[in-house]
This record gives structure tokens, sequence and C-alpha cells, in this order.
């Protein structure tokens, strides 16, 4: 695994793709991208291609999405969650989300889609991450939520 708490994908407003220089390059959890990748996987991307378009991490809205994230919209996905992971841009901003599952079925109720309008696209690299611990919200600085880790003194 990576040293460090993240690994890059890019976003070009229709395909995620693993390498950083196909489109608008984003920061994910580094567990997303390092183990066996899912087949036939289903990538809910609820970003924008622009390189502007960001929210602050500290934002209500972005708050409470990651709550309602634990509170009801990983037990809901339930065994069909392959993964998790907020899209950062830097240690503060927030660029959107990405929720890979093995079937499409639940995401219209994403709590992601509120904050930028989401693409649903078939992917083949993304592995398998355990759900996050709830109800934690707390990011490690500059990592995509729920990824990082505080080190140890």
């Amino acid at each position: 695994m990576s040293e460090l708490p993240f690994a890059y994908v890019s976003f070009d407003g229709e395909r995620l793709d693993p390498d950083p220089r196909a489109g608008r390059r984003l920061r994910i959890d580094a567990r997303c991208l390092h183990g066996e990748p899912v087949r036939d996987a289903f990538a809910h991307v609820a970003a924008l291609a622009d390189a502007t378009a960001a929210l602050r991490y500290d934002e209500p809205e972005v708050q409470q999405a990651r709550r309602d994230a634990l509170a009801w919209w990983i037990p809901l996905l339930g065994d069909d969650l392959v993964c998790l992971s907020t899209f950062a841009l830097d240690a503060s901003r927030y660029a959107g989300a990405l929720t890979v599952a093995r079937r499409p079925d639940h995401f219209e109720h994403d709590p992601f889609a509120r904050l930028f309008p989401a693409t649903t696209a078939h992917v083949d690299f993304l592995c398998l991450v355990p759900p996050p611990p709830g109800p934690v919200i707390e990011r490690y600085a500059g990592a995509p939520w729920p990824g990082g880790r505080f080190e140890s003194t």
C-alpha cells in the first residue's frame, strides 16, 4: 500500500479512470486502488470535470452528506458495497464522492449527489474496502474521507 493515505484517479465528466492524467485529477482513499479489483462493478461518481468545482469539507452540507452516508447510505447498500471515498483536492477542499457497488440499485439515494450531479459508470479497477466504522466523520488532513490515518507518536 502507498505511504500516502490517498491515490489519484481522474474524471472527465463521464469516465472515471485510474490514470490521473485522463481528466480532472482527484484524490481518493488509497485502499480503493490496492487489492484485487472487483470486476463489473458500478461507480456512482458525484463530481464535475470542471477544475473549479469544489466545496470546503467543513461546509454543513458536506458534513451532512458524510453523516447520511454513515447513518443509512452504507447500510442501504449492504453487501453490494465495494468502496466509498470522497474526492479531495487538498487538505480542505472537497470535489465530490465516489460510491462503488456490485449493483446500482440504490444510487438514486446517494447523499453525495445532493452536492454535485452524479454519473454512473462501469468500472473494473476499484477494490473492496470495508465500510468505515461510524459515527466518526473527522478526516486526516489532505486525505479523502474515510481514508487516511493518524500517525502514532
